[in-house]
């Protein structure tokens, strides 16, 4: 063996040298000294280059392209040899996709130091939905449950290398496991809900003397994953909880009770995770948790869940109840379930059968263990007679070994405990404290410990003993992928295990011997800690306490809610309550506003400022309520900012101009800044939408429309110029030698709620590489600051995929890549999108050239009566694609993508303005059909068709938006239907018909029209 390498401790010394001759063939010389050197500091070498040998194999190995991106970048060779290191599942996975090793090494900044997307810091929720989003789309032609959990295998990768390079905390770690896994759950339950709504419609509420509204589906969470608290491999315990019995709408296969459809689509979502695939199951799901154990229903209302909770719960089932989260799903139907059986977990007076539910439970759990120990004593008995096991016992003759097995989870002093002991004390004194309550176990350690309910030597004995054995859980866990708690017999696999959880103790250190020892001793250590601070705890007496409930935020249910804030009102704010009283009185939707004020009054009690400033001006609930009555965006927006009532209603004037430029402010506070004062211009444009202020000479919505872009833009320019300054200096990003162009809504001035903004950016041809790179790291920036997701909200959603070659193009490609990509290579359907085309933002001048030069390229590509046929040809193959899309599992806008749907219209008219050679670029949808009327491209008839089409399909489009911040899916069920109908009434509108009658008939006619233009 090479003396670099003769000094590496290897189980298998022969094996090891000849998987070294066969890397340091295959290795590029410039990897050999760093890889010697990483090698030797991995806590497995055997297993690092078994593994790597099969990486860098001819044949089945890693390709090429990934090779040379190995030695153009060594700390790729680093991330291998730790996941070969400590994970045989994750191994297998690089293996299989070696690809993967590319995604993980990015910049952990750029070059103003803002964060990047290597894994040096964690992935935000968002980032998280973003990069399933891009997953999804390159494997279209797997499994569903293939791709869920393929995402996650490639997730634990990133999680892993953070967590075992410690760039993560335990609690980051935890979290971010959990974090992933309510995703997938989220993902899951999005396909189980499309396929069951296709056949029997949407659940609806009751109605009960009101109009019937939507139900939907909550995953809550218990346990680990309700704590937040995930290891690698553990079970999640769910619940499946649906607002309100009733009955769907009704599908191609009928109406079915509220309580079959999620029952259905519980089992649904149960089989796309818990299937077992070539890339394993997603999670193994434990329901014995759900009210009645095994033999409790599926899915259960949140009635009957909240009654068997109030009347027949046990101790224990309440107690799990600490860790329950609302993990995926209708989030307020998880948020008042928790809320409603908050006051059942934590009691205000003391109850000594709490403890005694834990001591029990412990109990049972350590004769569970005696029996599995005495089982597995007889196994060790017969294994020791194994050839493997003989030669263990010779390398290992003078060494330690167990004589129990250990298990870090459920032997006395373990995880268990302490997880036991801090609910319990959560439990006593959370009822008088709610800042003790629904802590993970290291958090609620921390506060018993501010409270005082913990001495300073008991929590840090407590926290050490808890992180110590949940990384020894987790390692155990990546090794193999399996359920593992119990420590191995081998001191062999012990002392790789210890350096898996950093443990090497040097020379004179008070810890001698061996990791595996020095492992042993300190789990010993812990479990003697753990176990005399857990049994003194609760044997004490906890003293009697006789505070009462405060007064804090409004608790009540929907149904409740009419009432129980007016009593609150009336003794406290009585000028308040007395509005609020005669707002609420007689009016036809008054549910709807009731609710509204109650979530609304439940924020703002929170600041008695507030309410002071209301009390004295009592009408400012006047606008609030009217805006309650239209919209749940607007409760949703004023429940989170409450202090925004002021920013409402006529007291405060639109402005003269749609976009102010904000405050001068200072690194991250400035993007807040912007985040902050886009919400309130955003705000106060719907407000005076609602309520009727704002008006326009061309037809409703587009007056909106075109006011919500320009405050885009403004938006859009303000956070370019601010990444500019970040990434590259001072200077105006207006004279740069880089441009924003707009396509999608934005680029047609048709932005509403919660739109997209579909960008393109392009740098001037001949950029030295450098300033490319600078431009490039700009445009991540900007991307950044507005579609990141925070307490001051989200400016907009950049989505930059309609860039040449989609995801896999360069981001910001030169003006001329972007001409000869479009004069070369784009599709039909591209040069239908590229008519939306438009600057907006950095060089304007640059901006329009490139616009001109592309609707150029593609006109000489696509235009002209000659080349109408190709082209209906190529837009009716992706048309088709399009109609499969809207029926399946993963359909996203069905009401762009169905039959007679927005992309008809778009269809229609971009075939139409490339055989008639119409310049609509830039322009919304009726001037682009005006524009094909100046041009005697259609019959009158036809025209009228599609502007009224157009008109209707926008503004009940708008409509639903401003009513529930979400775009309609397809044709609007009733309930929704109605409160369309009346903004739309507001609007003088007006059809022929009920609402969802008169778009489908819409849709018919679009679609007959379609089918006889590209034909």
């Amino acid at each position: 063996m090479a003396s670099d390498y003769s000094n590496i401790a290897f189980a298998e010394p022969e094996r090891a040298e000849t998987n070294l001759s066969r890397i340091l063939e295959r290795l590029p010389a410039a990897l050999h000294g760093p890889f010697s050197s990483l090698l030797a500091q991995t806590p497995a070498p055997d297993d690092a280059v078994n593994f790597l040998e099969r990486f860098l194999r001819p044949e089945g190995g890693a390709p090429p392209r990934v090779l040379r991106y190995v030695e153009q970048h060594p700390a790729a060779l680093h991330y291998l040899l730790t996941v070969f290191s400590y994970s045989r599942f994750l191994s297998e996975t690089l293996l299989q996709q070696p690809d993967l090793i590319t995604t993980l090494l990015r910049p952990p900044t750029d070059a103003a130091g803002s964060p990047g997307r290597g894994i040096e810091r964690s992935r935000s929720a968002e980032d998280l939905i973003e990069e399933l989003a891009r997953f999804e789309a390159t494997s279209i032609e797997d499994p569903p449950a293939v791709t869920l959990a393929r995402f996650k295998r490639r997730e634990y990768l990133r999680i892993m290398l953070r967590d075992v390079l410690n760039l993560a905390t335990l609690a980051e770690t935890t979290q971010d496991l959990s974090q992933l896994a309510d995703l997938l759950l989220e993902r899951a339950l999005q396909m189980a809900g499309a396929k069951l709504a296709t056949a029997y419609g949407m659940p609806q509420r009751a109605a009960s003397g009101a109009q019937p509204r939507a139900c939907e589906m909550a995953i809550v969470s218990l346990g680990k994953l309700g704590g937040q608290e995930l290891n690698y491999n553990s079970d999640i315990d769910l619940m499946f909880l649906y607002a309100e019995e009733g009955e769907t709408l009704g599908g191609a296969a009928g109406k079915t009770s509220n309580h079959e459809f999620f029952v259905r689509q519980a089992q649904a979502v149960l089989q796309l995770i818990s299937e077992s695939t070539p890339e394993g199951a997603v999670f193994r799901v434990d329901l014995r948790l759900r009210p009645q154990g095994g033999e409790g229903e599926l899915a259960i209302s949140l009635p009957a869940a909240l009654d068997y909770y109030r009347t027949r719960a046990r101790e224990w089932e309440l107690q799990s109840l600490i860790r329950a989260r609302g993990s995926a799903g209708d989030r307020d139907t998880a948020r008042t379930f928790l809320r409603d059986v908050r006051p059942l977990v934590y009691q205000h007076e003391f109850r000594l059968e709490v403890v005694e539910a834990v001591l029990n439970a412990r109990e049972q759990m350590t004769r569970t263990l005696t029996r599995r120990q005495a089982r597995r004593a007889v196994m060790r008995g017969r294994a020791t007679r194994s050839a493997v096991g003989r030669r263990a016992a010779d390398r290992t003759a003078a060494q330690p070994t167990p004589t129990d097995a250990i298990n870090v989870k459920l032997s006395p002093g373990g995880i268990r405990d302490i997880e036991f002991l801090a609910q319990c004390l959560q439990r006593l004194y959370g009822g008088e404290d709610t800042w003790l309550q629904t802590a993970p176990t290291l958090v609620a350690l921390q506060r018993l410990h501010d409270k005082g309910h913990l001495s300073g030597r008991d929590f840090h004995q407590l926290a050490a003993a808890y992180q110590l054995l949940r990384t020894i859980e987790h390692r155990l866990q990546l090794r193999d992928g399996l359920q593992r708690h119990e420590l191995p017999e081998s001191m062999d696999s012990l002392d790789r295990l210890a350096r898996r959880c950093g443990i090497e103790p040097s020379p004179g250190a008070k810890e001698s011997g061996q990791p595996g020892a020095v492992l042993l001793a300190r789990v010993a250590q812990a479990f003697t800690h753990v176990r005399e601070i857990y049994t003194r705890q609760l044997s004490r007496q906890r003293p009697e306490t006789s505070g009462s409930a405060s007064r804090g935020r409004i608790e009540t249910t929907e149904d409740a809610s009419s009432s129980a804030p007016l009593r609150l009102l009336e003794q406290d704010y009585p000028n308040l309550g007395a509005e609020a009283a005669r707002l609420t009185a007689g009016l036809e939707s008054a549910n709807y506003l009731r609710r509204g004020l109650g979530r609304y009054l439940n924020s703002a009690l929170l600041s008695p400022a507030l309410m002071r400033r209301l009390e004295s001006d009592p009408e400012r609930l006047r606008d609030a309520a009217a805006l309650f009555e239209r919209s749940d965006l607007a409760v949703d927006w004023l429940s989170h900012h409450p202090e925004e009532i002021e920013r409402i209603g006529a007291a405060t004037p639109r402005a003269e101009t749609s976009w102010l430029p904000f405050a001068p402010a200072a690194g991250e506070q400035r993007a807040e800044d912007l985040r902050r004062d886009y919400r309130r211009a955003l705000l106060h444009e719907v407000s005076a939408e609602l309520l009727g202020e704002s008006a326009g000479a061309e037809s409703p919505p587009f007056p909106f429309l075109d006011r919500l872009t320009a405050l885009a833009e403004g938006a859009l320019q303000d956070a370019l110029q601010m990444a500019a300054e970040e990434t590259i200096g001072a200077g105006a990003v207006e004279s740069a030698p880089f441009a924003v162009l707009a396509l999608g809504r934005m680029g047609s001035r048709e932005m509403s709620i919660g739109s997209d903004a579909d960008l393109m950016f392009i740098v001037e041809g001949g950029l030295p590489a450098a300033q490319r790179a600078l431009w490039r790291r700009t445009t991540e920036r900007f991307v950044q600051i507005v579609g990141s997701h925070t307490r001051e909200g989200v400016v907009f959603a950049v989505d930059t995929r309609l860039r040449p070659r989609g995801a896999e193009g360069e981001l910001t490609p030169s003006a001329g890549a972007l001409i000869d990509y479009l004069s070369k290579e784009a599709a039909a359907w591209e040069a239908v999108t590229f008519l939306k085309l438009r600057p907006v933002a950095g060089n304007l001048d640059l901006g329009s050239r490139t616009v001109q030069a592309a609707l150029q390229a593609l006109r000489a590509r696509f235009g002209g009566r000659q080349r109408a046929a190709a082209l209906a040809g190529d837009l009716g193959r992706i048309r088709a694609k399009l109609d499969q899309d809207a029926l399946g599992p993963r359909a996203k806008g069905r009401l762009k993508k169905m039959a007679g749907g927005f992309y008809d219209l778009e269809y229609v008219i971009g075939f139409l303005a490339y055989v008639h050679d119409v310049a609509p670029a830039g322009a919304n949808t009726l001037a682009q059909i005006a524009s094909l009327e100046a041009a005697g491209a259609l019959p009158r008839g036809a025209l009228a068709t599609l502007r009224e089409t157009t008109v209707l399909y926008r503004a009940a489009d708008h409509a639903a938006r401003l009513i529930s911040g979400r775009p309609l899916a397809g044709w609007p069920e009733p309930a929704l239907a109605a409160r369309i109908t009346r903004l739309l009434r507001q609007w003088e509108l007006d059809w022929q018909g009920e609402l969802r009658a008169a778009m489908q008939s819409c849709g018919r006619n679009i679609r007959a029209l379609y089918r006889a233009t590209l034909k």
